[in-house]
């Protein structure tokens, strides 16, 4: 009996700044999976909330860092897919951009069955109030419904008629969803808020609507007012407020980690890709350097999978995958 499976699990990462603001790069995910795989480490699944299940959905499709590069920037960058106002009827941002960049970048007709390894997004069921584990249907769809951010863009409905939004408003963090697909070590790859976090601000300084707009119009008023978050930043930080960093039900198989931002560089650098890429890449390969020496038995499963693989049946690992699963 072979060992379980191996999983990496993104969760969304997103912290908007304002309402024509960018969400966070979550590329340093593609360099801790980079730095394992360098390890020999073999993924066999993947599972993420709203942006992270952007990025899972690339691994699951076997895409290489460059590639997700170069999608992230046409998705979040060329293409301003999240810097559209539209009239607030059914959302703050036209979403038609957006959904134009997930079909392109994941092939309009792509599903899920197709990839290369099993993908799992999570979303918000607002029609059963329950969470929706998608496993199925078209990639780019999946993605679209994970990370449908309540206000800003509009849900996306089913054939069927569910109302889906972003997974983070029940878990923002899916690890307990893959215990339940799964057994075996799990990657959990994170950028969470700090447990706590301060902010210098006067309340009775906060302008009313009248002196905000005179502020607005006039540069060197406009640097005098208070800064504090804007209405956007506050909607996600209270969207996910019920989520808690340090209670994850991890075992002792699952491995959870945090590459740091690099300093001097904001989360919304997306020109600072490089940057970022170098800083993760490094930080990662120290991270599991650092434990294994300590005996982590996740870390020690983990890169034990890569050498199960390699004990795989000569006869099977050049063969295409239909011919492997048939």
């Amino acid at each position: 009996m072979g060992l379980p499976s191996e999983s990496l699990i993104l969760p969304d990462s997103t912290r908007p700044e304002d309402m024509s603001g960018e969400p966070c790069d979550n590329e340093p995910a593609e360099l801790d999976r980079q730095a394992f795989r360098e390890r020999g480490a073999v993924f066999d699944i993947f599972v993420g909330t709203s942006v992270g299940s952007a990025m899972a959905a690339g691994f699951a499709k076997n895409l290489e860092a460059e590639h997700l590069e170069r999608g992230t920037h046409e998705i979040f960058v060329r293409s301003r897919s999240l810097r559209r106002p539209t009239w607030p009827r059914y959302s703050l941002l036209d979403h038609k951009a957006f959904d134009r960049s997930l079909a392109e970048q994941y092939g309009a007709d792509c599903r899920i069955e197709d990839c290369w390894r099993p993908f799992a997004a999570v979303a918000t069921n607002l029609s059963t109030h329950n969470l929706e584990l998608i496993r199925t249907g078209v990639l780019w769809q999946a993605v679209r419904a994970s990370s449908a951010i309540p206000g800003l863009l509009p849900p996306f409905y089913t054939p069927e008629g569910a109302m889906l939004v972003d997974g983070c408003l029940i878990d923002n963090v899916p690890l307990a969803p893959m215990h339940q697909l799964k057994s075996g070590p799990n990657l959990v790859v994170h950028f969470g808020e700090p447990a706590a976090e301060m902010f210098d601000v006067d309340y009775s300084a906060l302008p009313g609507r009248f002196e905000l707009i005179a502020a607005m119009l006039t540069p060197f008023r406009k640097k005098l007012l208070p800064a504090a978050p804007s209405a956007v930043n506050v909607l996600w930080r209270s969207l996910v407020a019920h989520q808690r960093y340090d209670t994850l039900p991890a075992g002792p198989f699952d491995a959870v980690m945090r590459p740091p931002v690099p300093e001097g560089i904001d989360v919304t650098d997306f020109d600072l890709h490089t940057e970022i890429f170098d800083a993760s890449y490094l930080w990662a390969r120290a991270a599991i350097d650092v434990l294994e020496a300590e005996g982590n038995p996740a870390i020690a499963a983990i890169l034990a999978t890569g050498t199960a693989a390699t004990k795989r049946p000569p006869q099977l690992a050049g063969l295409p995958r239909e011919a492997r699963s048939g």
